[in-house]
């Protein structure tokens, strides 16, 4: 593995027992998460984009083993993740942290802030009292709060102030890879931009390295170096944002870029527009997942399933007509 390689995932997979026989035996599953493997590399940050259900968040937290893989390689600074036993993952917890979509469902409404921010320094039982309170001022001082604020609840502060704290909590341990969740889905459009520039400014300050999920295209674009397309657990596409946008190699990636609005009353854009649902990733196709909404599809696509590959210098496709 590469010395500028933090995280690489190898071959992840998870799925989810979807109905048992009566003696308890699996008869079917869903597959949330279906064969990924990419590389994350130091102080960047990895866009994940795709429609609601297609693995992202599962993927997220299956890297973080907040939910346990199925199967897979998530090898973290030389170490395999899912080799090491629960007081290993637990001291591992200080480096991994994640940012969750609701700012409002994560705080506890009975905790101060101080007490909010505060919780992985008594977890990890880092510093003295007083160390710790300092320790939150600063924190809070660094995502935009004041130390007025330190004594109240999450219900007197406003969305964008709820993720504030939930970033500084995130942060308090210096974690070096955050996973963050859809954080700006849930505020208002006029706070997201203050969230995206609170995040790029800390990952300047502590050398983070994020993969930020989200189905906002224009969000990630924003805020990634590099973006990885899912669909029906799989990644279809992978490169840096500059090549994803101007040359998209993938239909999916296509049709996706296809349906950002334009910022021109009744104006339309004339490329691909994707037609039908996603497929159950309970019974998903054969062959490629795509192949029953691309209008490129030919037989093979129904038969085999395209492999991740290297198309053109950093950016990978999983396309057989790629």
């Amino acid at each position: 593995m590469s010395d500028n390689v933090l995280l690489s995932v190898k071959h992840l997979t998870k799925n989810y027992v979807s109905k048992k026989s009566f003696f308890g035996k699996p008869l079917s599953y869903v597959h949330a998460v279906d064969d990924v493997s990419l590389d994350i590399f130091r102080g960047e940050t990895l866009g994940v984009v795709g429609e609601s259900g297609c693995g992202k968040s599962t993927l997220g937290r299956s890297i973080l083993r907040l939910i346990e893989p199925t199967s897979g390689e998530l090898i973290y600074n030389g170490k395999d993740l899912r080799g090491l036993n629960k007081e290993e993952m637990r001291e591992m917890r200080k480096k991994l942290q994640l940012i969750f979509q609701d700012p409002y469902a994560s705080l506890n409404p009975r905790m101060t802030v101080l007490d909010l921010i505060k919780a992985p320094l008594d977890v990890f039982n880092i510093g003295t009292h007083d160390e710790r309170i300092e320790r939150v001022l600063e924190m809070m001082k660094l995502v935009g709060l004041t130390e007025e604020q330190m004594n109240r609840y999450p219900h007197e502060f406003s969305g964008g102030q709820r993720q504030r704290i939930v970033i500084a909590r995130a942060i308090i341990l210096s974690p070096e890879f955050v996973v963050c969740d859809e954080p700006v889905s849930a505020l208002d459009v006029s706070v997201r931009a203050q969230v995206l520039n609170l995040l790029k400014e800390l990952q300047a300050k502590r050398n983070l390295t994020y993969m930020f999920i989200s189905h906002d295209l224009s969000v990630v674009k924003y805020i990634s170096d590099r973006i990885a397309v899912m669909y029906l657990g799989r990644v279809v596409e992978l490169a840096t944002k500059d090549a994803l946008y101007d040359t998209p190699l993938h239909p999916y990636t296509k049709a996706l870029l296809e349906a950002i609005p334009l910022p021109e009353v009744g104006r339309k854009r004339s490329g691909m527009q994707l037609e039908g649902d996603v497929p159950s990733p309970i019974n998903p196709p054969s062959g490629c997942y795509f192949h029953t909404r691309c209008p490129y599809a030919k037989d093979i696509c129904s038969k085999e399933k395209p492999e991740l590959k290297e198309g053109r210098p950093g950016h990978w496709c999983a396309c057989h007509f790629a």
